[in-house]
């Protein structure tokens, strides 16, 4: 691809100007802030209300609560918020209850002192809110949906000594919901390509992607675009593609290659290695020194259990080492098998199939185990062997006739990198 031979050309002048977009993302975020203040300060206007002409009281609804613990002490009677919840409940709202956590606020006439709301404003989530009216002789109610908005953006970084993805991307957000977001999005991408334990210092990456806002609050990732890493000296890059027919959708490399592989590097999200393959491990429980034929990964109790590749359970069961566990066969070459479980996934049982990336147990401590983990073990004809050295096959590029197509759209996103257009 003729703009490819440039891409690193490109990229080290966004690096050059101090991976500029991220903390431009962030500078942005900071002015959009200023900006809704200045607002706020010549106009306090929330809910289509100005909170300027009314006595304003915030709550949060509490665990056991219902829309009565929420309005009776504004003197609501009990037959209002019976009508009010059961319009909320029959109308297209379809309020059945009100969640812990979330936030009303009250609004009462000013200088009232009884306190009588006028209105109530329930936010079920970030989306929208719901809007209790009391000034009519019968309480009216109304939802509003917040709108939201998709804009592209671009976050680039380096991994620093002592550091790792999660720590470098929560650099360029406000809230670690979308730094977590962000990364559960990249190691989705890559999770058939990238081992994110054997990221080092100096590896530098770059992300172009849809962020999904309200009232100018990002909230979640929507999708990747395109991100690219340069993991040991290596560029790594994957770019999204959906062709006009909508059949074909996914993530394929600077070729063509889809970016699915056979298997995924890690059975779980967000772990970290608490101890690798090793033919001498000292056994913590045991204090003898005997191989240690799989791959730890730490985890809290309950984390999810991903089957690594498309299989067949041949085991689902419990044994005094092992504690509970699940074992697959993919084909007829590889196995593998996941200990100490928590529990097996509802459904997992000797002869069933299962798909790669379904869960089929959860974290836990049974049988030798000193603490939270899943043991992942891979057979190889037969032999257990250390899965993050085998070497898998890429897969085959997408069908020949959507090639020119994807390169078309390739090159147009290397130039706007390149030329700092994002």
């Amino acid at each position: 691809m003729k703009n490819l031979g440039y891409v690193f050309l490109g990229l080290s002048i966004l690096f050059f100007f101090g991976c500029g977009e991220g903390k431009k993302a962030q500078s942005d975020a900071s002015d959009n802030k200023k900006d809704t203040a200045l607002v706020v300060e010549n106009k306090n206007v929330k809910f289509g209300f100005d909170l300027d002409e009314y006595e304003v009281y915030y709550d949060t609804i509490q665990s056991g609560w219902t829309l009565s613990h929420a309005l009776s002490p504004y003197n609501i009677n009990q037959f209002v918020i019976n009508t009010a919840a059961q319009k909320a409940k029959d109308s297209l709202i379809g309020l059945k209850y009100v969640l812990a956590g979330k936030p009303i606020t009250i609004l009462t006439e000013k200088g009232d002192t009884t306190r009588k709301a006028k209105y109530a404003v329930y936010e079920p989530d970030v989306f929208s809110y719901i809007t209790f009216d009391f000034t009519k002789d019968s309480v009216e109610i109304f939802k509003k949906n917040r709108p939201t908005e998709i804009k592209e953006k671009t976050i680039t970084g380096m991994i620093y000594p002592n550091s790792n993805l999660s720590i470098e991307l929560n650099k360029s957000f406000e809230t670690y919901a979308m730094t977590a977001s962000l990364a559960d999005a990249i190691e989705g991408v890559f999770a058939w390509s990238i081992d994110f334990f054997k990221l080092q210092a100096g590896d530098r990456y770059a992300v172009v992607y849809d962020e999904k806002s309200v009232d100018s609050v990002a909230y979640s990732i929507d999708k990747i675009n395109y991100v690219w890493f340069e993991h040991a000296g290596e560029g790594i890059y994957a770019f999204y593609f959906k062709d006009s027919t909508g059949t074909v959708e996914g993530y394929y490399d600077e070729k063509g290659r889809e970016m699915k592989r056979p298997f995924l590097m890690s059975p779980v999200k967000f772990a970290r290695i608490s101890s690798s393959f090793n033919r001498n491990r000292f056994h913590p429980i045991y204090k003898t020194r005997r191989a240690h034929l799989g791959t730890d990964y730490a985890a809290p109790t309950g984390t999810p259990i991903l089957a690594t590749a498309d299989g067949n359970v041949t085991k689902a069961s419990r044994s005094r080492g092992n504690g509970i566990y699940v074992k697959l066969r993919h084909n007829s070459t590889y196995e593998t098998q996941y200990l100490h479980m928590s529990k097996i996934a509802t459904g997992i049982h000797p002869g069933i199939r299962v798909k790669q990336g379904q869960v089929i147990g959860y974290v836990g401590s049974t049988g030798a185990a000193t603490g939270p983990h899943v043991c992942y073990r891979f057979w190889k004809n037969g032999k257990q062997i250390n899965h993050r050295a085998e070497k898998f096959p890429k897969s085959e590029p997408m069908k020949e006739e959507l090639i020119p197509t994807y390169l078309k759209d390739l090159d147009r996103l290397l130039l706007k990198l390149m030329f700092g257009l994002l």
